[in-house]
């Protein structure tokens, strides 16, 4: 198994891979995005991803627009992770 797989399958569970898997098909996501997205409350959505963001898989920054709301991305880690998975589950 990919060591870098291995690792986030330590850390990360199959719903946060399947939430990161949705959140990098686009650039950035409202927090109500996602929770639609899932079919959750904002506030379940919110706990998905303050978990996948204190693992260092998404960033969350301040709307320029609206302040009150975030735009969320994923980093570039959480795109390795992606990818090593795609690799792996593709041999």
């Amino acid at each position: 198994m990919n060591p870098l797989r291995r690792a986030a399958s330590d850390t990360i569970t199959p719903r946060q891979l399947e939430v990161l898997t949705y959140l990098a098909q686009r650039d950035h996501w409202s927090v109500s995005e996602v929770a639609a997205l899932l079919g959750v409350s904002s506030a379940a959505a919110t706990k998905v991803l303050t978990r996948l963001e204190r693992k260092g898989l998404i960033t969350r920054t301040h709307n320029v627009l609206d302040r009150r709301c975030a735009d969320i991305t994923v980093t570039r880690a959480a795109r390795a992770l992606l990818q090593a998975e795609a690799t792996d589950s593709h041999p």
